[in-house]
């Protein structure tokens, strides 16, 4: 049996059909290996489709060809709607279906939960999660979204400080201008146009005032200050390198809020909240000082701000799986190996599942850095792609490296009776009927959703009366 044919014989399950996944998928597939990729999602595109805010269209078209190009592969199996540990318990994977191996790609969905415990009673109403607050704005416009829905409010204060709350805090002073200026001005602007622009310049074209609108400004509160924010990575560990890039982050921050029209508050930290019949009305914060690179609390310096809505945008993680162990939010890893799983011979994890980290511009290192042209341009699209797509690129070289090791220990591994393989084909084929899979193509282009830009081209040319 030459090595085609004998990896032919090892089914390998990959969990999780984003970047990472897909690169994987792919490299095995192209070796000669059967791939069965699990997605909880109807799509595989993971936070390119739900946590990249919709206003980057040609990003998110791009990387979507690309992903759909890798899965589309005649040796993958492409399972839709399957979330591991909800649909199918982790531990049954290993111990029923027969896998050769199992290849942990999952992506970093879970939001660190708010520093203040008692506050979870107000989730989805006056307390909102970023992973879910981006999904309902990219989706909300959609005719069938069934998902959460969330009302904008004034007064919105947002806890957090990478480019996911810097993300955040532009979708709410978007929302609100956008709102406020039909109802108070009668004009009718796209989002697409306002976050290019951004508010202030579009406002100056228009000879509308900010306080014309009526509108309180968000509220953006971090714990550290605005040069700490880890928008700009030093080129290595020297001092100058460390100085000049938060000298970066800086510039960034500031002009964010000059474009967008928001309130920046540092060295923050939420400690209690207030509440009234029920809902949330305000958070108390306590002031801190950075020594030594460690947040200390200040005593007797506490301020509070109002709020009707309060969104946390504090980090991701992946959702924990119960059969594996943990070290806090990563997966304990064997001794030695980036890549295979402490006690398992035959499960493996790339991406996001390693490293606990959940923001789309993340990887193992934070890749390549942010240049002189995104700070310039405010991540303009173009300047935004070229830095993501180094990034990603860095990703699939990483996971490129780990799958030539992973595939040497599969190898090793015992091929499985055809018994097994009919198994592992009957249990897919029953989902794919349930689910009304027929091939990854026809899927794709059933369930891709409404785009917004394409709903908004279609009503400006309509020429009914």
């Amino acid at each position: 049996m030459n090595t085609n044919e004998a990896f032919n014989k090892h089914y390998i399950a990959v969990i999780g059909g984003s970047i990472s996944g897909s690169e994987a998928a792919y490299l095995l597939a192209e070796k000669g290996f059967e791939v069965v990729v699990f997605d909880m999602n109807k799509l595989p595109y993971g936070k390119i489709e739900d946590g990249l805010p919709n206003w980057h269209i040609n990003l998110r078209n791009r990387q979507i060809k690309e992903i759909d190009a890798k899965l589309n592969h005649p040796n993958i199996r492409f399972v839709p709607k399957m979330k591991i540990g909800r649909d199918i318990d982790f531990l049954d994977l290993i111990n029923d279906w027969g896998f050769s191996a199992i290849i942990l790609a999952n992506g970093a969905w879970k939001d660190r939960r708010f520093p203040i415990s008692a506050i979870e009673k107000f989730r989805d109403k006056e307390l909102i999660y970023q992973n879910s607050f981006i999904n309902w704005f990219n989706h909300k416009h959609e005719h069938d979204y069934m998902g959460k829905n969330y009302f904008i409010k004034e007064n919105t204060v947002i806890v957090g400080g990478g480019l996911a709350s810097l993300d955040v805090v532009k979708i709410v002073m978007i929302e609100l201008v956008k709102k406020q200026l039909y109802l108070k001005k009668g004009i009718d602007i796209d989002l697409f146009t306002l976050e290019k622009q951004g508010v202030k310049k579009f406002l100056a074209e228009h000879s509308v005032s900010f306080d014309e609108l009526d509108i309180k400004k968000a509220t953006l509160v971090y714990r550290r200050t605005a040069k700490d924010m880890p928008l700009k990575s030093p080129k290595d560990d020297s001092e100058e390198s460390i100085k000049a890039a938060k000298l970066v982050s800086e510039k960034l921050l500031n002009k964010y809020t000059e474009k967008y029209l928001f309130n920046f508050i540092p060295l923050s930290v939420p400690i209690d909240f207030r509440e009234k019949d029920d809902k949330l009305t305000s958070v108390i914060f306590q002031k801190v000082a950075i020594e030594n690179g460690k947040i200390i609390p200040k005593e007797n310096s506490f301020f509070e701000l109002k709020t009707d809505i309060l969104i946390s945008s504090i980090g991701s993680i992946p959702e924990q799986l119960e059969g594996l162990e943990y070290e806090y939010s990563s997966l304990k890893m064997k001794r030695n190996t980036a890549y295979q799983v402490a006690g398992f011979e035959n499960v493996f994890a790339v991406g996001n599942a390693v490293t606990g980290r959940g923001n789309i511009q993340e990887s193992k290192r934070h890749g390549k850095q942010i240049t002189t042209l995104i700070i310039d341009e405010h991540l303009t699209e173009d300047a935004l792609e070229k830095w993501l797509t180094n990034i990603n690129n860095e990703i699939k070289s990483k996971v490129d490296k780990d799958l030539n090791a992973i595939i040497r220990e599969i190898s090793k591994l015992h091929i499985q009776p055809n018994s097994v393989i009919e198994g592992i084909l009957d249990k897919t084929n029953q989902i794919h009927k349930k689910i009304g899979y027929t091939n990854y193509g026809d899927w794709i282009q059933k369930n891709t959703p409404d785009r917004l830009e394409d709903m908004l081209k279609n009503k400006s040319n309509c020429k009914c009366i």
